[in-house]
């Protein structure tokens, strides 16, 4: 009986052996893979993992979800720019792109992380052309390797002495602020020649040495004005070589009609199928 019970034990002790072999041995079992977490592009529309999204807002104000992914703001940020859409502050401090999402404004910093690098570049370009046109006594620095401005005030004239009065003597700084110093790399500038600073030659001897340049590029000017018209948006002459009557500013790309000097939208412009038809004919000859 005892021997009986031992084979018994010894039988149920092989059988678990076997048994821990074939898992041993066995093939690994197929993890179930983790889906990754899709979300849906507020602008485009497609679901996308969350590395196609900027782990960054927009702008530092927005405070949404992140629901535009990187494509699509990439696109929004380069159609804004190249069709001059842009948001303005008053005081000529805030330039920048609206948020796809909401109404904040992207700044510099945020277009250069959102845009590629040519875009980025014609980005400042455009926000240094309305700093200077916007606020007042602004003055770029000379320098071609310096791309600093500043604010160079200038003190209000003295007053006139009445007749008889003797005029009060020149003071040093009178002199001192025609002088603009560029707080980032130091280069001076003439303020009222609007050239590099010319000292110790006056500025009446500087313009007279260099009036025959400025006679003939008074002279192209003019002729330049004659032969091409205002952009609507920035005022940059342009001239047409023909074609049709749409035209593309190559300063700040707006779209506008030649004959009404009107930009296009959805409507069109400001002239009719048949002002256009009359022009085109003139054009020609055909009158």
């Amino acid at each position: 009986m005892a021997r009986n019970l031992r084979s018994n034990v010894n039988a149920l002790a092989n059988v678990a052996d076997i048994q821990t072999y074939e898992e041993a041995t066995a093939p690994p079992k197929k993890r179930k893979k983790v889906q990754a977490p899709r979300f849906r592009c507020s602008s485009c529309s497609t679901l996308r993992m969350t590395k196609f999204f900027p782990n960054f807002n927009p702008s530092s104000e927005c405070e949404h979800l992140i629901n535009t992914c990187i494509a699509c703001l990439r696109k929004w940020v380069e159609a804004r720019v190249e069709g001059g859409t842009f948001e303005f502050g008053k005081d000529g401090k805030m330039f920048g792109v609206r948020c796809p999402e909401c109404p904040e404004v992207m700044r510099e910093v945020n277009v250069q992380n959102a845009a590629t690098k040519k875009v980025f570049k014609r980005f400042q370009e455009l926000e240094r052309r309305h700093v200077a046109d916007t606020v007042p006594n602004w003055r770029w620095c000379l320098n071609p390797t310096c791309k600093a401005g500043q604010v160079h005030e200038q003190l209000p004239e003295p007053r006139k002495t009445a007749k008889g009065g003797k005029n009060s003597k020149k003071q040093p700084s009178d002199e001192a602020e025609k002088i603009c110093v560029c707080n980032e790399c130091g280069h001076r500038a003439c303020v009222p020649c609007d050239r590099p600073d010319h000292t110790p030659e006056t500025c009446a001897d500087y313009q007279n040495r260099i009036k025959g340049r400025t006679d003939e590029d008074d002279k192209s000017r003019a002729m330049l004005l004659k032969i091409s018209k205002p952009c609507p948006h920035c005022n940059k002459p342009i001239q047409k070589s023909g074609g049709c009557s749409s035209m593309m500013c190559a300063v700040c790309h707006t779209n506008f009609c030649w004959e009404c000097l009107k930009a296009y939208t959805a409507n069109g412009c400001g002239c009719t199928t048949q002002q256009h038809i009359r022009n085109a004919v003139a054009a020609a000859g055909l009158l």
